[in-house]
């Protein structure tokens, strides 16, 4: 999966224009989030953020994966 990380100030009337690379295709899902003032994210930040995405939850429950049990 490809990704793109952007920060962007969003206009007074709460619009944000994004020129979308044409490696990336004609759909994406964008991801909004409140950037922090100061600083970076942290580590606990990223992990809060991949616990509500639900991907590694549903990642770990597949069936698929269940491949790695067995060795």
């Amino acid at each position: 999966m490809q990704a793109l990380r952007l920060i962007e100030k969003v206009s007074k009337d709460g619009y944000l224009h994004i020129k979308v690379p044409s490696e990336l295709g004609e759909q994406v899902e964008l991801f909004i989030l409140p950037h922090p003032q100061v600083g970076e994210y942290s580590t606990m930040d990223y992990m809060k953020i991949q616990e509500r995405s639900g991907f590694v939850k549903n990642l770990l429950a597949s069936e698929a994966e269940d491949v790695w049990n067995d060795i």
